[in-house]
C-alpha cells in the first residue's frame, strides 16, 4: 500500500486513475522534470509512473472486491479465484518502429511528443539518430532537431549512438557544409555565404575542435581555389574564426596564408583603383586617369585612345603606380600586356613638333638672304632677282635636314629606352614640358641647327633661335589663339597658319633680323653676326 499510495502523490493524481490520465500526467511532469537538471527527481519520477501504468492496467481488467462479489445459497462454501487474463506488452523496440513506420519530416515534434507519452523516447531517438546517419539529405528537418534541439555530436546529447556512427554523421555533415559554401562561392553569392558559415558555427556540433579546423581548412581552399571573392568577404570570414590577429593560429602553411593576405590586399587595391576610376570621370584627375589606363585591359587600340590626352601629370602618375605595384604585389606583371607593369611607356611616343618644315625654310632663307647682305647697294637689283634663288635654296637645305633627321632618329633607336629616361627625369624638374619631349633624339638636331647659325650669323644668329624657342615653351596659353584654324581676316591665326608661332615671335624674329642687318652694315667682321 505504501508503494501505491506514493505513486499517486508523485503523479499527483487520484488512486487508481485510468492509463490515460497517466500518461498526460507523466507528459506534463516530464516538461518541469529534466534528467540533467535533477536525475534523482527524474528517477523517483519514472518509478511512480511505470507503478501507476501497472495498477492503472489491472484494474481495468481484474474483477473487483465487493461490487463483483453475488451471493446465493446454491455457491459453495470455497470458490477458486478465477484465472487473470493479462496483456501482452510489447517492447520499448516494437513500439519506436511502429511509431516511426509513417514518420513525417515535417512532425518531428508531434512524433517525439508521442514517444515521450508512451516512454519510449530513448529508443526512438537513437533510431532517428540512425536514421540521418544512413541519409542526412532524407530528413533535413529531423537533422535540424537533432542537432539543434537534441545537441547531436555534443557532450550534452541524451543519446548514446556507436562512435563510428558519430564519425561518420559528423562527416557527412561536414561534407555537405562544404558543397554548399562552394555553391554559393562559385555563384559570388557571398551573402549567403557567409550567412550559412555564420549558422553553422554557432551549432554544437562544430565545437569539436577536429570538425572544427576540418571546416577551416575546407573554407581556405574555396578561397584557393576561387578567384570571384571580395576583400569583405575574407575579412568577415578571418573575423569568425579569429585569424584577424597577429597571433592568430591558422590550419594552414604560413607560406600559403601569406599567400592569401598578399591576394587579398591586391584585391583590396584593385577596387580602390576602380572606384578611384569612376570618380575620375566626374572629376578628371591624374591618378584616376593613371587608374582608368591599368584598368583598361590589353587592347592596344584601347589603350591609344585613352592615352592620347595625356600631360606630363598623367605619366607620373602611371609611373608610381607601377612602382606601386613592383614593391608591393611582384605578382601582377602577369596581369598587364606583355605581363609588363610599364606597359605604358611605348603609349608615350615622342613629340612631333608641327610646321618644322616650313621653320626651316623660312629660317634657312633668311639665313641666306642676311649672308648675302655685304654686297653693295647698287646690286640690290641682284639681290631681288636672285630671291627666288635663295627661296629655293632654302626649301632644299630644309629637305636635306629633313633626311639628315630620318638618319638620326633611327640612329637613336637602340637609345629609346636611355632617351625615355633621361626625357622623363628632365620633365619632373620640370626641365622640358613632357617627356614626350625626347632629350636626346632632339637635342643633337637643334645644337647642328645652333652650330650652322653660329657660323653664318654669329652669336646674334644664336640668340634668335634660342629665345624664339624659349618664348614659345614659355609664353602663357592665353597669349596664343586657342582656335588655329586658319582666316584670313584673323591674322594670329594666319600667322600660325604659316609658320605656327606666336605673334611675339615673329615681333622678336623681326626686330632681331633688323638688329643684325644693323650690325652687318655698321659693325662688319664682328662675331656678333660672323662666327668664328
Amino acid at each position: 500500500m505504501d508503494a501505491t499510495f506514493d505513486c499517486w502523490t508523485i503523479l499527483d493524481l487520484p488512486a487508481r486513475s485510468d492509463e490515460r490520465s497517466v500518461k498526460r500526467q507523466y507528459a506534463r511532469l516530464l516538461k518541469v522534470t529534466r534528467p540533467d537538471e535533477d536525475p534523482i527527481a527524474f528517477q523517483q519520477l519514472r518509478e511512480a509512473y511505470e507503478r501507476a501504468l501497472q495498477l492503472a492496467r489491472e484494474g481495468d481488467d481484474g474483477v473487483g472486491g465487493d461490487a463483483s462479489f453475488v451471493q446465493t445459497s446454491a455457491a459453495p462454501l470455497v470458490q477458486r479465484p478465477a484465472p487473470v487474463t493479462r496483456p501482452v506488452v510489447r517492447s520499448a523496440q516494437e513500439q519506436a518502429a511502429e511509431l516511426l513506420e509513417h514518420f513525417n519530416d515535417d512532425a518531428v515534434d508531434h512524433c517525439w511528443t508521442e514517444a515521450v507519452a508512451k516512454g519510449i523516447e530513448a529508443t526512438v531517438e537513437a533510431l532517428l539518430f540512425v536514421r540521418c546517419v544512413q541519409a542526412p539529405d532524407a530528413s533535413p528537418n529531423l537533422l535540424r532537431w537533432g542537432l539543434e534541439t537534441r545537441q547531436w555530436l555534443t557532450p550534452w546529447q541524451q543519446v548514446r549512438p556507436r562512435q563510428s556512427d558519430q564519425e561518420r554523421l559528423g562527416h557527412l555533415l561536414s561534407l555537405g557544409l562544404y558543397h554548399r559554401l562552394e555553391q554559393y562561392m562559385a555563384a559570388g553569392d557571398e551573402t549567403r555565404f557567409i550567412d550559412c558559415l555564420e549558422h553553422h558555427c554557432r551549432q554544437g556540433w562544430l565545437g569539436d575542435l577536429a570538425r572544427r579546423q576540418t571546416l577551416q581548412v575546407q573554407v581556405l581552399d574555396l578561397f584557393f581555389n576561387h578567384g570571384n571573392w571580395s576583400p569583405g568577404l575574407f575579412e568577415r570570414v578571418r573575423q569568425l574564426f579569429g585569424w584577424d590577429t597577429e597571433s592568430a593560429v591558422v590550419p594552414v602553411v604560413d607560406e600559403q596564408w601569406h599567400t592569401l593576405l598578399t591576394r587579398n590586399e591586391e584585391k583590396k587595391w584593385l577596387g580602390e583603383l576602380r572606384a578611384l576610376a569612376r570618380l575620375g570621370e566626374q572629376h578628371p584627375a591624374p591618378s584616376a586617369n593613371a587608374a582608368a589606363l591599368f584598368l583598361t585591359g590589353s587592347s592596344a587600340e584601347r589603350l591609344q585612345a585613352r592615352a592620347a590626352t595625356f600631360t606630363e601629370a598623367d605619366w607620373q602618375a602611371c609611373e608610381q603606380l607601377s612602382q606601386a605595384f613592383i614593391t608591393r604585389f611582384p605578382d601582377w606583371p602577369k596581369r598587364f600586356p606583355d605581363h609588363n607593369p610599364w606597359f605604358w611607356k611605348a603609349l608615350v611616343g615622342h613629340e612631333r613638333p608641327q610646321h618644322v618644315m616650313k621653320r626651316a625654310c623660312a629660317a634657312m632663307t633668311i639665313t641666306l638672304a642676311l649672308g648675302m647682305n655685304g654686297l653693295h647697294p647698287a646690286e640690290l637689283p641682284v639681290m631681288v632677282i636672285m630671291s627666288p634663288i635663295l627661296i629655293l635654296l632654302g626649301v632644299l637645305s630644309a629637305y636635306m635636314g629633313k633626311w639628315l633627321l630620318e638618319h638620326w632618329v633611327t640612329f637613336t633607336e637602340p637609345f629609346y629606352d636611355l632617351d625615355q629616361r633621361v626625357s622623363a627625369w628632365c620633365a619632373r624638374h620640370q626641365l622640358t614640358r613632357d617627356r614626350r619631349h625626347l632629350v636626346i633624339r632632339n637635342s643633337v638636331p637643334m645644337l647642328a641647327v645652333a652650330f650652322i647659325l653660329w657660323k653664318w650669323l654669329g652669336l646674334l644668329g644664336v640668340v634668335t633661335f634660342v629665345v624664339t624657342g624659349l618664348i614659345g615653351k614659355l609664353q602663357p596659353g592665353r597669349a596664343a589663339p586657342v582656335d588655329r584654324q586658319y582666316r584670313w581676316r584673323r591674322p594670329l591665326q594666319a600667322i600660325y597658319r604659316i609658320a605656327g608661332i606666336s605673334v611675339l615671335q615673329w615681333l622678336f624674329c623681326l626686330f632681331m633680323v633688323g638688329l643684325i642687318l644693323y650690325v652687318q652694315q655698321n659693325m662688319p667682321g664682328t662675331l656678333l653676326t660672323q662666327g668664328a
